[in-house]
């Protein structure tokens, strides 16, 4: 499947979920950004009550220019059990038009605080992307993402339906670190029972013309944000 037939066909509701470090922020920015091409009304819901500093919803103003609404809770608080979840986020999940993309906190107090939507995202129509960085620690086996996956699935009461793949070193990563890294991948997505749904690699590593050695499709990225020992 090409990445265009992978947005034509994706769901009401697509969630990007994963451990801090794995690059989810990123993937799920510019998945809905991709959502675009196909649709006028994309919406990126911010549930990311773990990451302050990766927090889709400081891309507000300029997603939106480029056709992508951010809609986030005004404070959330780390108390999960009184969370500060805005009514535009029940609207959002609640529309019957357009696409919506849930960017989750992949610890499990992240994972529930979007079990509060379980009946209304399963109404709707959802697949739950867990993303997969292989150079961290968390993800560094089969058997820790398995762990990440049992979590995660636990906490929100949502299924993982595919993984995403984006082996990265962040500023030093090579075609050559992609492509071992994806390896893992792939062997999680054996040994787990779950598709990968698509590749992810940085604009500045693809060239137009070049066959890539994937049978994946592979979604282009460009970073949004860089961590603090890059400013």
């Amino acid at each position: 499947m090409r990445l265009a037939d992978l947005i034509e066909d994706a769901p009401p509701i697509s969630i990007f979920t994963g451990r801090f470090g794995t690059g989810k922020t990123e993937v799920a920015i510019n998945y809905a950004l991709a959502l675009t091409r196909v649709d006028d009304s994309v919406r990126l819901t911010d549930m990311d009550v773990v990451t302050p500093y990766y927090r889709s919803r400081e891309m507000t103003e300029r997603l939106d220019q480029k056709g992508v609404k951010v809609v986030s809770p005004a404070e959330l608080t780390r108390d999960i059990h009184l969370p500060a979840i805005s009514a535009s986020i029940w609207g959002t999940l609640q529309s019957a038009d357009g696409h919506t993309v849930m960017d989750v906190g992949g610890d499990s107090q992240g994972a529930r605080a979007i079990g509060q939507f379980k009946a209304l995202i399963e109404r709707s129509g959802y697949v739950m992307y867990l993303v997969v960085n292989p150079y961290r620690p968390f993800n560094a086996t089969v058997e820790r993402i398995a762990e990440t996956r049992e979590d995660i699935e636990a906490n929100s009461r949502l299924k993982v339906g595919a993984l995403v793949s984006n082996p990265n070193l962040i500023a030093e990563t090579t075609p050559e670190i992609v492509e071992q890294g994806h390896l893992l991948v792939e062997r999680a997505s054996d040994q787990l029972g779950l598709p990968v749904a698509f590749l992810c690699m940085e604009e500045r590593l693809l060239a137009d013309g070049v066959e890539y050695p994937y049978a994946r499709p592979i979604l282009p990225l460009t970073r949004h944000f860089r961590p603090p020992w890059e400013e």
